[in-house]
Order: structure tokens, then sequence, then C-alpha cells
């Protein structure tokens, strides 16, 4: 299965931290801090479009890659635009 990537599949977007309670409470979502589909802090919003989504991280060492769910997709962020994140 080929990497999908958001921003070619379904085009610009821009990303907002938007933290929940334990992220604030600076807790983490599993003991180790490595998982499959761990919550982020991010939330993306393709342009044209009105609905904030959730990014996720898939990490099982010292790097993780960010992702969300489109349409039952899984398309990943590109790492060069994982820092361009708005207040």
């Amino acid at each position: 299965m080929p990497v999908e990537y958001a921003n070619e599949a379904v085009g610009p977007y821009k990303l907002y931290r938007r933290e929940l309670e334990w992220q604030r409470a600076g807790r983490q979502q599993t003991a180790s801090g490595y998982g499959n589909r761990l919550t982020t802090s991010i939330m993306l919003k393709f342009d044209g479009e009105n609905r904030l989504r959730r990014v996720y991280c898939v990490c099982h060492s010292n790097c993780g890659s960010l992702y969300i769910f489109y349409h039952g997709r899984k398309l990943y962020l590109p790492t060069h635009f994982q820092d361009e994140v708005l207040a």
C-alpha cells in the first residue's frame, strides 16, 4: 500500500494547535509514549472546508509520523509541514 500525503491527495491545508485537557495537564497517552494512534495537539483544516481534523502520530522509536483520517483513508503529513502550526 503506497503512502498518500494529505497535501497531494486533497490539497493545501493549515495546522492549528488545540490541546486536550490531559495534554494541558502534562500527561501522555501511553506509559511509554509509543503507539500506533497517538493523539496529538494538532488539528488540520483543508482549504475550502470548515471541519477541523485531529492529527495522530505513529511512534515506535525516537521519531514519529503524523497522519489524519480522511474519508476512511490514512493520509500522512510531509515532515517539512509539521512545524507550521498556528496558535
